[in-house]
């Protein structure tokens, strides 16, 4: 229901508003760590200039199912609602802050050990992103980027994440 209602949001501000403030839009992907599953993973983004200096930036970050104990595997994917805030400097790099909503969403499955056995459990969880990036612009259309985001949560933990977007304007 919150993925729903979080997606739905996102969807309606765009259409609302893409056409007062007609901006660059970027989308993108690359790999992720995070340190509390410490497993890699797959993520996905998007930026939605409302400013030149300032973006909406909603991600999707997926990180492979990690192996705690024989038969034990943590499911872990968060949905980010966050704004980049770049820094106006008089260099190629564009570093940015971010600041925002974290929803991550983590699920073990039933155990079985000496008779006893836990039940599937999944958890969602909400949290608040501070972190950092920087952008580095090749000329065209794709620009690589690495960023550091911390959670501050039930769920938290850092994530670092590197890859590329897309100019789609």
């Amino acid at each position: 229901m919150k993925i729903k209602f979080l997606t739905t949001t996102l969807i309606i501000s765009f259409v609302a508003f893409g056409g007062l403030c007609a901006q660059d839009i970027t989308v993108g992907g690359g790999f992720a760590y995070g340190t509390e599953i410490e497993n890699i993973g797959l993520h996905l983004d998007g930026q939605y200039f409302i400013k030149e200096n300032l973006a909406i930036a909603p991600s999707f970050y997926y990180y492979f199912p990690k192996e705690v104990v024989p038969g034990f595997d943590l499911k872990w994917f968060e949905f980010n609602a966050n704004v980049n805030y770049y820094f106006e400097l008089d260099s190629e790099v564009r570093p940015y802050a971010l600041g925002g909503l974290n929803f991550a969403f983590l699920t073990v499955p039933s155990v079985s050990f000496l008779g006893f056995e836990t039940e599937k459990e999944t958890s969602t969880e909400v949290g608040l992103n501070i972190g950092a990036g920087a952008d580095f612009p090749l000329g065209g259309s794709v620009t690589p980027f690495g960023e550091l985001r911390y959670i501050i949560g039930d769920a938290d933990q850092l994530a670092i994440a590197a890859g590329v977007r897309f100019d789609i304007n």
